[in-house]
């Protein structure tokens, strides 16, 4: 065994040649390495091209931009190289990672692509660097003294040279550090969970937003010296983007607001995009470039719709652009790009590991707006499937409803006319509807869509943020506010009270994402409870009970009783997540770790 102390594969000197990046390994064994990559290379995964691409997960990108691949794994952990040519897909394996990383991420370069992979419990980081065909050009595995959370990585494909910026864990503290050639400097250092956090290079130093109970900061660090910049109102998601060498931060609020902040001039300026109702769901903000114009494309994981803006300036442009949308058949993450063709794509990834392709200019959903609900009045409950109907041709379609997420429905019998589709009672679980669309009067049938039901739907259970906080988990009397972090369609029901366990029965308004309600005069402690109702089947969510406090005194003898009590309602949301991610192995033990920090923390 090769001791972790040192690089398990190391890169040469700089000024090598590219074909010796192997040579720590031996001559023999690198010449193995690279035959082995070089025939893994020529032999395709897939012979066939047709959408969708099933059992492969797709890898997070670190931003977006000019670019026609992406990168998945499979069930038995290989990298996964995969392009768009003539809406169309070629999947390559590169590699076999060595178990399921508790990290992975993929950062397009100028000169090829970098994935970073995590390894948690080994504490061992791994870097592939490949060039524009998916060749492998570099490859190294680091040794790390803490657990990494998420990174922000460059590398030179040709020489090494790699560098990091990780969100990591580190003797019961949360850091931001910069990692280069195996050394590590820490750039910021917190007792708390440095809950929302994105990283970036630019104007030779790094840009980070970090969160605290007093609000969201923009910090910009250079060689030891910190700005900090208050963000004067929450923001759920963001991305940093670098136009016209100024460093711009995009982000989306909890009411449907889309902003804009720089730091340019010394001082933070905010400016409104845009507001929409309908980006009120929006969990995700990806700018990217497209044909000299800067694109954001607005997503969420929980709604059949995409959004656009298109700037031919920014963040003034010289014609007001207009909020676009674009129908989705079926919700999931979104991963934008661009093809051979010029065409701005994405990448639709369901619940059911079927990555569709779908085209922003071409209508290429034939049907749209599928959506389902059951029918629990009716005894046995009914579930109802209807869609929208296509314009222009007669339209008939063929079905199948089962527990297999790549069967296809082949049975003509079961051809039908309507847009609707009702099931009687089956057991819990998940199923998968495949439906096809047939032209009745050409005879051509559409792709097949494979769609993710499950019979008992429960929502997830509303996680909230307490604000105007003067300690931990701590308020001044007479009103407590509250913004939900995870907004989804639904009802709500919330009450406060002073007891630990309340189901809620009373129905609010959290249309924009926040709530509020009024408290004693005096010192108390309380109990925000609520749960969501799904639309669908009509079922409660869990109930999340979220202990807070109401302080006129002075509040540092209540400081350290405050914290501990939040610790302790920390656990026990940490135990449910854990129950929820059985069958997840990366997941559960994330969420393992987590748990398993702050019970260190409170010993």
């Amino acid at each position: 065994m090769r001791p972790l102390a040192q690089p398990l594969i190391t890169s040469v000197q700089r000024g090598a040649p590219s074909s010796h990046i192997f040579t720590s390994v031996g001559r023999g064994a690198a010449r193995w390495s690279l035959v082995f990559v070089f025939l893994l290379f020529l032999t395709p995964l897939h012979a066939e091209s047709d959408w969708p691409i099933s059992k492969l997960r797709l890898i997070r990108t670190q931003w977006n931009s000019w670019i026609t691949r992406f990168f998945a794994m499979d069930d038995e952990n290989n990298l996964i190289y995969g392009r768009v040519v003539d809406q169309g897909n070629k999947l390559q394996k590169i590699l076999r990672f060595r178990r399921n990383p508790d990290l992975v991420k993929h950062f397009p370069m100028e000169d090829g692509d970098l994935v970073v992979s995590v390894y948690n419990p080994e504490k061992i980081m791994q870097f592939v660097a490949m060039d524009f065909t998916g060749v492998v050009r570099y490859q190294n595995e680091f040794a790390l003294g803490y657990n990494v959370y998420d990174v922000d990585a460059r590398v030179n494909i040709q020489f090494g040279n790699p560098s990091c910026l990780f969100y990591a864990y580190d003797r019961k503290t949360y850091a931001v550090k910069y990692w280069s050639e195996q050394r590590t400097q820490d750039i910021m250092v917190s007792r708390e969970p440095i809950e929302l956090m994105f990283l970036q290079w630019a104007d030779g130093g790094i840009h980070y937003v970090s969160s605290a109970p007093s609000g969201l900061t923009w910090t910009f660090w250079k060689n030891g010296d910190y700005r900090n910049y208050p963000i004067p109102f929450p923001i759920k998601h963001a991305r940093y983007y670098n136009y016209r060498n100024t460093m711009h931060l995009i982000g989306i609020d909890h009411e449907g607001g889309l902003w804009q902040f720089d730091v340019s001039s010394g001082e933070l300026r905010k400016n409104l995009l845009e507001r929409d109702p309908r980006l009120s769901y929006v969990e995700r903000v990806i700018p990217l470039n497209f044909n000299k114009e800067l694109n954001i494309v607005l997503t969420g994981d929980h709604i059949s719709s995409a959004y656009r803006l298109v700037y031919d300036d920014f963040p003034r442009p010289r014609k007001k652009p207009r909020l676009e949308e674009r129908k989705l058949f079926w919700p999931g993450r979104i991963y934008p790009l661009i093809d051979n063709t010029n065409q701005l794509n994405f990448l639709l990834e369901t619940d059911l590991r079927h990555i569709f392709l779908e085209t922003w200019s071409a209508p290429t959903a034939i049907i749209t707006d599928i959506d389902w609900r059951l029918d629990i009045k009716r005894n046995p409950p009914v579930m109802i499937v209807n869609w929208s109907r296509p314009k222009g041709s007669e339209y008939a379609y063929r079905y199948l409803l089962n527990q297999d997420p790549d069967s296809e429905p082949l049975a003509e019998a079961k051809l039908i006319p309507s847009d609707t589709l009702q099931f009687s009672a089956r057991k819990e679980g998940a199923y998968a509807l495949h439906l096809q669309v047939r032209n009745v009067r050409t005879g051509s049938l559409s792709r097949v869509y494979h769609i993710p039901l499950v019979w008992q739907y429960q929502p997830a259970e509303p996680e909230v943020i307490l604000q105007n906080q003067i300690a931990p988990r701590m308020i001044r009397p007479g009103r407590a506010d509250f913004l939900l972090q995870n907004l989804q369609p639904g009802e709500y029901y919330a009450e406060v009270d002073g007891k630990p366990d309340t189901v809620p029965k009373k129905k609010i308004k959290v249309s924009t994402g926040g709530f509020g309600f009024k408290t004693g005069a005096g010192a108390a402690k309380y109990y925000l409870h609520i749960a969501n109702r799904d639309p669908r089947s009509r079922v409660l969510s869990p109930v999340g009970h979220y202990l807070f406090f109401a302080s006129p005194f002075d509040v540092e003898e209540d400081q350290m009783l405050a914290e501990s009590y939040r610790r302790i309602e920390e656990i026990k949301r940490i135990r449910r997540k854990i129950e929820a991610a059985k069958g997840d192995p990366a997941a559960t033990q994330l969420w393992i770790n987590r748990l398993q920090e702050i019970e260190a923390q409170l010993k």
